[in-house]
């Protein structure tokens, strides 16, 4: 009995340790959070009249030039496409629809779409790589578990697609075409949206109208340098790996990872903003 009420007393007192530690510890992190000030990222800003303006008119603006320059955009995508199937010698032959200039619409003619469905090879190849990578992100290290989370998000598409493609090939209903299509569409659209969401946080900081035009164009520039590369890249893995592979390329390096992209841009962008007008 002695013994008992003995182990228990010793159980209170590291417990009572324990608590009187953990207290010290948040009257140390309070005393630290209470002399530091408020990120500048959760304050709260005043727009005045004319940054409003421009909130509402720099949009207004871009879409504006976006629409009308839009036949133009298409014609470069197509020509660019079409230099880079040539030099990677892919028997793809991309044409715009002559019935609209500014359609998003290009027809591609090349060997049927049975012609790139996996060999039994290609998906006993790909069962492995996908069952190896995903044991190995089983034990990583606690400041790599966002890229833990990439790589399985990745191998449950691929084994998802793997389990298609094994039991019903001929009832997936996509060809190339049909995947260059989407890609250029919903690139298309997050290019219009830009401009849209840039006024809703960008455009309503006191910077000057030069900087926030000049980085608006870099950034649309940027996505309409890059969008064809991505479509020829696409079709590339596509012609030499097959079509096993569309669900990755259009779920983990589609419309997900342009926004992505756009992210990173856009916190690059405001990163650069003096302190200051954020005060």
């Amino acid at each position: 009995m002695q013994s008992e009420n003995e182990n228990l007393s010793s159980h209170k007192q590291l417990r009572n340790a324990a608590i009187a530690s953990a207290t010290r510890a948040i009257q140390v992190a309070r005393q630290h959070h209470a002399a530091a000030g408020q990120h500048r990222a959760m304050r709260r800003l005043t727009a005045g009249p004319f940054v409003i303006v421009q909130a509402l008119m720099l949009p207004a603006l871009f879409c504006s030039l976006l629409f009308i320059g839009e036949p133009l955009i298409l014609n470069f995508w197509h020509d660019c496409i079409q230099f880079w199937l040539t030099r990677l010698d892919i028997p793809l032959q991309a044409q715009q629809q002559a019935a609209s200039a500014s359609t998003l619409h290009f027809e591609w003619i090349g060997a049927a779409n049975a012609s790139y469905m996996p060999s039994f090879t290609t998906k006993l190849l790909s069962a492995l790589g996908t069952f190896v990578v995903f044991a190995l992100t089983s034990n990583v290290n606690r400041d790599k578990l966002p890229l833990q989370y990439l790589l399985r998000i990745v191998c449950v598409v691929q084994a998802l697609a793997l389990l298609f493609f094994w039991y019903a090939p001929s009832q997936f209903p996509y060809s190339i075409p049909d995947h260059m299509r989407a890609i250029i569409s919903m690139g298309n659209m997050l290019i219009m949206a830009i401009p849209v969401m840039l006024g809703i946080g960008y455009y309503l900081l006191e910077l000057s109208p030069t900087v926030k035009i000049v980085h608006t164009i870099f950034i649309l520039g940027y996505f309409i340098l890059m969008l064809p590369h991505k479509v020829v890249l696409h079709t590339l893995i596509l012609y030499k790996l097959s079509l096993l592979y569309m669900p990755v390329l259009y779920l983990c390096l589609g419309a997900v990872f342009d926004m992505l992209l756009f992210v990173a841009l856009y916190s690059w962008t405001v990163s650069l903003v003096p302190e200051r007008i954020t005060r």
